[in-house]
């Protein structure tokens, strides 16, 4: 079975090359990259237009789209039934990492619309991240997703550790007036629908750096007001589900506002290093 590799980039040529070569490296040979350009200035389109494998095809943006804009119009283009979110400054982890997920798709129940690869305590940030690897199950059902995304959050985590079923996101789609959570509201929404498979294969390296959007996470409460929209949704969701509705507002209250404030004043400590 064939896959999509979608990539959008924007002024990220310092790491692009870097993703582009570890798509290169992999023995599992039958794939399509398709690499979207954002509107760049740092000569990552004189280094596409350079590209010579015919299995990479890139796109020029005529205006910026923002990230999840850009990942619609890569899943628009996608050829195949599955694909693979890989950010342009992450890289598949070794040689045989899309290898093992694709025989992992081969073995998926046919109700799977996503994989979520990385899924290890040795990628463990916090406590809870540590107890979500203890308690989550392998294959979440739309009945019982609602409350795992509420209490832990972004089950997918980074964009890098996603496989999807094309056809769910061209219908799905990624909301772009969500530009810091935009994945989250996406996966919690697609799983309300769909069943979704967690793994712990170690198949992307996810890079941080100082260029990064989460880097300005709630600085001035972005991601807050729209991580508010998503815990709305998703206790909207649960309401009939026969769980206590003040339980349930109180758990998700907490979770949202001890999270962001940590993430908030972290990030405020690092600047002043």
């Amino acid at each position: 079975m064939p896959i999509s590799i979608v990539m959008p980039t924007y002024n990220r040529l310092q790491f692009l090359r870097e993703a582009i070569d570890s798509v290169q490296a992999q023995t599992y040979a039958d794939w399509e990259l398709l690499i979207s350009d954002d509107g760049s200035k740092d000569g990552t389109r004189e280094f596409l237009s350079s590209l010579e494998d015919p299995r990479i095809r890139h796109f020029f943006q005529p205006k910026n789209l923002g990230q999840f804009g850009n990942l619609n119009f890569l899943f628009s283009q996608a050829r195949y039934e599955v694909a693979q979110i890989l950010c342009d400054d992450d890289t598949f982890a070794d040689k045989n990492s899309l290898a093992q997920l694709m025989e992992l798709w081969e073995r998926l129940p046919a109700d799977v619309a996503f994989v979520r690869a990385n899924h290890d305590r040795s990628n463990a940030l916090c406590a809870l991240t540590r107890l979500e690897c203890e308690v989550l199950p392998e294959l979440l059902r739309p009945s019982e997703s609602g409350l795992y995304f509420a209490i832990f959050g972004s089950l997918a985590g980074s964009l890098s550790n996603i496989s999807v079923k094309t056809a769910v996101m061209r219908e799905e789609k990624f909301r772009t007036d969500l530009p810091y959570a935009g994945d989250f509201e996406t996966w919690s929404r697609i799983a309300r629908h769909h069943a979704f498979y967690i793994s712990p294969i170690a198949l992307t390296v996810i890079r941080t750096h100082d260029g990064q959007i989460a880097g300005s996470y709630n600085l001035k409460g972005e991601s807050v007001r729209q991580q508010r929209v998503i815990y709305e949704s998703i206790y909207e969701g649960l309401k009939g589900s026969g769980k206590s509705s003040f339980l349930l507002r109180l758990m998700i209250t907490v979770n949202v506002v001890s999270q962001q404030r940590y993430a908030g004043v972290m990030s405020l400590l690092r600047r002043r290093d």
